[in-house]
């Protein structure tokens, strides 16, 4: 099967793993912006967020570079990966400190390297695919990506669960002081 034929076999998982990412964001905004207060006072919160946000954007970014039209190079769309898992990787590593530094926690630090823990993966599979793309194995790079963007929207989803239940213990321990 040919490059061009595999991409657009594809392009319906991707478009739907998209549109699920960027609602999800708009969602995550939503149910921050009405307790921001405490995301912005409280550390370890704001990394988890900045690292769901993360987890969300790095999905939705992958999916528009799988549906926008390509010439026949795969290598093209792996070098993307890598750039994006990249940048992606210095945010979570950037928020894992940032959040395991803060002097007040709603989550132990375990739960924190989980959730940053399970962040980093995905996003050094968004590399490593990337990397398989740029070796022009097309079709193991297309069914290896389709899992690591099921595996960042879910972990995206779980930190997601975990932020809003920490900015709801903040919450409930700053109306007990």
């Amino acid at each position: 099967m040919s490059f061009q034929t595999e991409l657009l076999g594809w392009h319906d998982f991707y478009s739907i793993t998209g549109a699920a990412a960027a609602s999800l964001v708009g969602l995550l905004f939503v149910g921050l912006s009405l307790h921001l207060r405490v995301v912005v006072t409280r550390p370890e919160v704001q990394s988890l967020a900045r690292v769901t946000l993360t987890g969300f954007a790095v999905t939705l970014v992958v999916a528009l570079f799988m549906v926008v039209p390509r010439v026949n190079d795969p290598s093209s769309i792996g070098w993307d990966l890598v750039g994006l898992g990249a940048v992606g990787g210095v945010l979570v590593v950037r928020s894992l400190v940032a959040g395991v530094r803060s002097q007040y926690r709603t989550l132990s630090v375990q739960r924190l390297f989980l959730r940053f823990g399970s962040s980093a993966i995905a996003i050094v599979g968004v590399i490593a695919v990337g990397g398989v793309f740029v070796a022009n194995d097309y079709q193991d790079g297309f069914a290896w990506l389709s899992g690591v963007a099921i595996f960042l929207l879910l972990t995206s989803l779980r930190n997601s669960w975990d932020l809003l239940v920490s900015v709801g213990a903040a919450i409930q321990i700053a109306a007990r002081s």
